[in-house]
């Protein structure tokens, strides 16, 4: 086999596995996303930052190993290193961590639920108390200013 083809099938192999390592970042996001609620903003983005670092990814590797040269199938190495990722142990992958992130999460937070909710127990109370002070110091204040 001569070297410009074994460098070819290289080559190929580095891109199947920068799709892997695009998808895999792409499932960090998914799972933050399920671990901590995001808005339509936020959403927009991550999606838009991680696009851009794709792309750079994507760029480096054509750059790095090919020339900079822009081959057909080196894209479709990436894409395939993508569909072989997700369609093994993409899904898997996200829901086991996000559910075990979760369950940890709810776990390490639910004290500070509690104390959440004793502290606006007593912020309600004491804003009745000072309401209920307040109109009536300020009805004294009329009463004294208009007579």
């Amino acid at each position: 086999m001569s070297v410009g083809i074994l460098k070819e099938l290289q080559f190929f192999g580095l891109a199947v596995l920068r799709g892997i390592w695009i998808l895999m970042l792409y499932d960090l996001l998914r799972i933050l996303r399920r671990v901590v609620p995001h808005g339509v903003f936020m959403v927009a983005l991550e999606d838009v930052l991680y696009w851009a670092g794709t792309a750079l990814l994507i760029f480096q590797l054509l750059y790095r190993e090919n020339d900079g040269a822009l081959r057909g199938y080196a894209l479709f190495a990436v894409a395939a290193g993508m569909f072989l990722y997700h369609q093994t142990v993409s899904g898997w992958l996200v829901e086991h961590i996000a559910g075990v992130l979760n369950f940890c999460f709810g776990i390490l937070l639910k004290p500070v639920r509690v104390l959440h909710r004793k502290v606006v127990q007593v912020f309600r109370v004491a804003i009745k108390f000072y309401k209920k002070k307040l109109k009536k110091g300020l009805k004294e204040f009329i009463i004294i200013l208009f007579s």
